[in-house]
This record gives structure tokens, sequence and C-alpha cells, in this order.
């Protein structure tokens, strides 16, 4: 149950830059592609510090991950964008 709130969690967030006109739904601000993508590399260091904070509760100590892991997972987050990326730029 937990493994479906966490991707539920990364999809949302991954797609939530493409979907709001604010930067980190605070500042309002005229959105370009690379603030839209610093935005998506904000949202990842936060699902990280998320599924960071649940394993640490859940198990009690956290595995060590070297680059592989944090590489597949932004490349995985990355991917999970694409649905808001199709709808406000492919579909304008």
């Amino acid at each position: 149950m937990i493994f479906l709130l966490i991707l539920i969690l990364m999809i949302f967030l991954a797609n939530l830059p493409w979907m709001t006109t604010n930067f980190m739904l605070l500042f309002p601000a005229k959105k370009s592609l690379p603030i839209i993508i610093l935005e998506v590399i904000l949202y990842f260091l936060i699902f990280r510090l998320i599924t960071y904070a649940l394993e640490w509760s859940m198990i009690g100590s956290v595995h060590n991950q070297d680059w592989q892991f944090y590489a597949a997972l932004l490349s995985l987050f990355i991917v999970s964008s694409s649905p808001g990326f199709v709808i406000k730029v492919l579909w304008k």
C-alpha cells in the first residue's frame, strides 16, 4: 500500500510544475522551460526527502545508495512528468 502511495506522490509532484502558473506554488512568475526544469528538480529533491523520512520511520535506518540509484530515480521522475509536458507543451 505504501508503495502505491509513493508512486502516486511521485507522479503528482513530477507533473505539478507543468500544471501550475506559480513557481513552487508560492511565487507568481511567468514560467519558461528553464524555470519548469528547475522546479522539476526541486520537486525531485522534496520527493527524495519525503521518501528518506518514510524509509527512516518504517525501517529505522536508511540503506546506503550510490550515484546509480539517484540517476535512475531522477530519470524515472522525469519520465513521470511526461503527461504534464504533453498536456502543457504538445497539446498547446
